[in-house]
């Protein structure tokens, strides 16, 4: 009968803990660029459509008569 050992593996290979850190980073901060480059844009479309108010024109007089019923 034979005798099976756990967890030996391969012994020459080592996991790559942080050699490629640039390369596995580059699509999630290129995914931000580009998040932040349309929430961007959203909020500059919204401030440039808010209606501003006219300083120039009067304001409206309101009617002081009281009508009553």
């Amino acid at each position: 009968m034979e005798n099976k050992k756990i967890e030996a593996g391969r012994a020459g290979v080592k996991p790559n803990n942080g050699g490629n850190v640039i390369e596995v980073m580059k699509p999630f901060v290129k995914f931000g660029v580009k998040a932040l480059g349309v929430l961007g844009s959203v909020l500059i479309h919204i401030v440039k459509n808010i209606p501003r108010p006219d300083h120039d024109k009067p304001a409206s007089k309101k009617s002081d008569r009281v009508i009553k019923i």
